[in-house]
């Protein structure tokens, strides 16, 4: 269940629709959350199991809301392949359409209001859309890989400026700061190997500064892995950025101010998924389809799953962690999510159809995208988030 196996462009998907979701928190006396000092930087070491601090909430429930892309009588309520949500402070929902080239928008009841976007080479236009952000002030910035530039939109499509990326064309992920600097996950790819750099750029993006790097090393092109190592990033609203290496074996965060020093790092123990014959088989299945691996290709399954997938924030600075963990349900793989508090404690947990990738946590709203449902459609669906 990598990212090509749940929720990568490109791979359909499906889902089981979701009309209430409620997980109770397993907690027990012997759980326990630590807190230590470690050459000067506060660690937080979580338990397997979630320890909410007395007088919080102990479970969490997931209630459907909103579902958009079902009315097949007004195209612009549909999509054709979904590739990123985002959510202003109104509450109104942008939808990147990969293949339609456009940003489709509703407000909170799900009424669309407008759309904007152009394909093509031009001022203001987009070739290949992968991601999309939105700035503090409600600007939204699309990743065009195709032209090598992020063009910023204010919230009517006005076109406001470009950006060109240069040789950072391949930029994963990217989040902003109150002052508008970026924080990207780069890439440069050689023959034998790729090296990823966390790296800090001024509102300009000039480079200001590396933060965090790695090198995955491709010794051989006829080689595939399931799995393979990436950033994964997100913003405080203090302006601090919480990232990790996604996809390892480590379950472990580390917090950082804007100059790159490190100010916490939040630990979780678990217990490592094995995959099973039956998940490698559908595994394979999923990313090379009915036909299997190509004969010339050596695939790499390892015996268990990485720790993390992704993870998400929401306006509270709660962390939203994609586990690798599932629960068969309904004939299908549902994700277990950890949710940790500001202070990177972690308080709960729940499972999540696995076709429903949570991209947006909002006023207590949590937005998933869906790249394909049992209808063969995509959504975007809403659920209304419930502590007790």
């Amino acid at each position: 269940m990598n990212k090509r196996y749940i929720g990568r462009a490109g791979v359909g998907i499906c889902f089981f629709c979701l009309l209430l979701l409620s997980s109770a928190i397993a907690f027990s006396g012997e759980d326990k959350i630590v807190f230590k000092t470690e050459n000067g930087i506060p660690v937080v070491y979580n338990p397997k199991n979630p320890a909410p601090p007395a007088g919080s909430p102990r479970s969490l429930a997931l209630q459907h809301d909103l579902t958009i892309g079902q009315d097949d009588t007004d195209p612009n309520s549909m999509f054709s392949e979904l590739r990123s949500i985002q959510v202003d402070n109104q509450e109104n929902i942008y939808a990147l359409d990969m293949k339609e080239i456009k940003v489709k928008v509703y407000d909170k009841n799900g009424k669309f209001l407008r759309s904007f976007g152009k394909k093509g080479k031009g001022p203001g236009e987009i070739e290949t859309p992968i991601r999309m952000e939105m700035t503090r002030d409600g600007k939204i910035v699309i990743d065009d890989m195709g032209n090598n530039k992020l063009i910023f939109f204010g919230p009517d499509g006005t076109c406001i400026k470009e950006l060109p990326t240069g040789k950072y064309w391949a930029l994963i992920r990217f989040k902003f700061d109150s002052r508008g600097d970026i924080y990207a996950d780069t890439r440069a790819y050689e023959e034998t190997k790729m090296t990823s750099e966390l790296k800090k750029f001024d509102p300009d993006f000039k480079p200001l500064a590396t933060f965090a790097s790695f090198i995955d090393k491709r010794p051989d092109p006829r080689t595939d892995s399931a799995f393979r190592p990436v950033f994964s990033l997100q913003m405080r609203r203090d302006d601090l950025l919480i990232w990790t290496i996604a996809e390892t074996e480590k379950y472990e965060f580390t917090i950082v101010e804007s100059a790159g020093k490190t100010v916490r790092r939040i630990i979780r123990a678990y217990d490592p998924v094995k995959i099973t014959g039956a998940m490698k088989d559908r595994l394979i299945q999923e990313i090379w389809g009915e036909k299997g691996i190509p004969a010339e290709i050596k695939f790499d399954v390892p015996s268990h799953f990485p720790a993390v997938y992704y993870f998400t924030i929401d306006d509270e600075d709660r962390l939203y962690v994609c586990t690798y963990a599932y629960e068969e349900k309904d004939g299908d793989y549902w994700l277990y999510y950890d949710v940790f508090d500001a202070e990177g404690r972690y308080i709960a947990k729940f499972c999540h159809p696995r076709r429903e990738m949570v991209f947006q946590v909002k006023r207590n709203k949590l937005y998933c995208m869906v790249q394909e449902s049992e209808e063969g459609i995509p959504l975007v669906k809403r659920y209304r988030m419930i502590w007790k």
